[in-house]
C-alpha cells in the first residue's frame, strides 16, 4: 500500500483540547494513516513522545512511512486500543493524552479486497486485523437470525431489522454468502428506491461493527485508558456512529464530577459517589465547522468528546 492523501478530522480541535504538555507522552490508539499522529508530533517538543497503535498492519505500515522524520520520538505497535495496557511504555498514570479516532479509514473503504464497501465485488472479509479468526463471511453464514436482527436494529436503526435478518438466513440456506455482492443482492430490494446506496452502506457498517467487536472493545477500553492517564491528562474520542458517541458520553458522565444533572439534583447527590475520576472538558460534543465539512465530507458525522483525569484525592 502506498502513502495516501489523508485529511484528519477536527485537527485543530484535537491539538487544542488534547495536547496540553508539549514534552509529555501521548497515545494514538487508532493511528490509521497517521494523520492525527503527525499533527501531535509536530506540536510536541523534542522531549515529547507518541505511541501509535492500530489493528490494521497495512495502515500501520503507511503511518510508519509517513512519520519516518519523527524517528526516535514515535513507536508503533500492531494492537487494538483495548490492549493498550499490555504495550511497553504505556504504564498506569504516565500518559499526558490519548486520542481514539473510531470507525473506518477512507483507505480501508477504498481497498477493493477488504469487503468494506459495496462499490467492489470483494470477498466478505471486513476484518481490521487480518489475523482475526472471524470474517464477515463466517459471521453472516453462522450467526443466528435473532442476533443478526438485533445487530441491524441496534447498530443500524433499521425498522425492518427482522425482515432483513430473515432474508439473509433464507438466502444462505440456499447458497453460502461469499461476497459483498451476495450479501447486498439478497436484501437490496427491501430498501427504498433512490436510497439503496445509503442503506446498503449502513447495512455493511452493521456487519463490520459486529465482526470487529467494535462497541464491546470501546466499553472495555475506556476505563483502562483512563487508568493510563496521569492526573491532568486528557482522553479524546472521535466517533462517527450514534452508538459509539452514546457510550463515550455515558462513560464520561458516569466518571465525571459533572453528572449532567440539574443543579438542584446535583446538590442532593453530593457525597453519594467517591469514585469520580474525570472532569468533562467538552460539555457537548465538538462538531466540524461548515468549511471543514466542505473540504472533507467525512467530518460531517464526526463528534469529539474530551475529558480530563482528576488528581488523586
Amino acid at each position: 500500500m502506498t502513502e495516501l492523501d489523508h485529511i484528519p478530522v477536527l485537527a485543530s480541535e484535537v491539538i487544542e483540547l488534547i495536547v496540553t504538555d508539549r514534552s509529555g507522552r501521548y497515545l494514538d490508539g487508532t493511528c490509521g494513516l497517521g494523520g492525527h499522529a503527525a499533527l501531535i508530533l509536530n506540536e510536541l517538543s523534542e522531549d515529547g513522545r507518541l505511541i501509535c497503535l492500530d489493528r490494521d498492519v497495512n495502515m500501520l505500515q503507511v503511518a510508519e512511512n509517513r512519520l519516518r522524520d519523527f524517528s526516535g520520538r514515535v513507536d508503533f505497535h500492531s494492537a487494538s486500543y483495548d490492549e493498550a495496557d499490555t504495550i511497553p511504555g504505556l504504564d498506569p498514570g504516565t500518559i499526558a493524552g490519548i486520542l481514539l479516532d473510531l470507525g473506518i479509514c477512507s483507505a480501508q473503504l477504498d481497498d477493493d479486497s477488504r469487503g468494506f464497501s459495496f462499490r467492489f465485488e470483494a470477498p466478505l472479509d471486513m476484518r481490521f486485523d487480518q489475523n482475526s479468526a472471524t470474517t464477515a463471511r463466517d459471521y453472516l453464514n453462522n450467526v443466528s437470525q435473532e442476533d443478526l436482527s438485533a445487530v441491524f436494529r441496534d447498530y443500524g436503526d433499521f425498522r425492518n431489522h427482522k425482515q432483513l435478518a430473515a432474508r439473509v438466513i433464507r438466502r444462505r440456506g440456499e447458497c453460502p454468502l461469499l461476497t459483498v455482492g451476495d450479501f447486498v443482492a439478497c436484501v437490496e430490494d427491501l430498501f427504498p428506491k433512490g436510497r439503496i446506496n445509503k442503506y446498503t452502506a449502513r447495512l455493511l457498517q452493521c456487519v463490520r461493527i459486529a465482526v470487529n467487536d467494535e462497541l464491546q472493545r470501546l466499553d472495555r477500553a475506556l476505563p483502562m485508558l483512563v487508568g493510563l492517564l496521569r492526573p491532568g491528562g486528557r482522553l479524546g474520542v472521535i466517533s462517527y456512529h450514534s452508538q459509539e458517541d452514546r457510550r463515550v458520553k455515558r462513560f464520561i458522565r458516569q466518571s465525571s464530577r459533572d453528572s449532567g444533572l440539574p443543579p438542584e439534583i446535583e446538590v442532593c447527590m453530593k457525597g453519594k459517589s467517591t469514585d469520580r475520576t474525570l472532569s468533562s472538558v467538552t460539555r457537548k460534543a465538538v462538531k466540524a465547522a461548515a468549511d471543514e465539512v466542505r473540504r472533507n465530507p467525512r467530518a460531517r458525522s464526526a463528534r469529539l468528546r474530551v475529558a480530563e483525569k482528576l488528581s488523586a484525592t
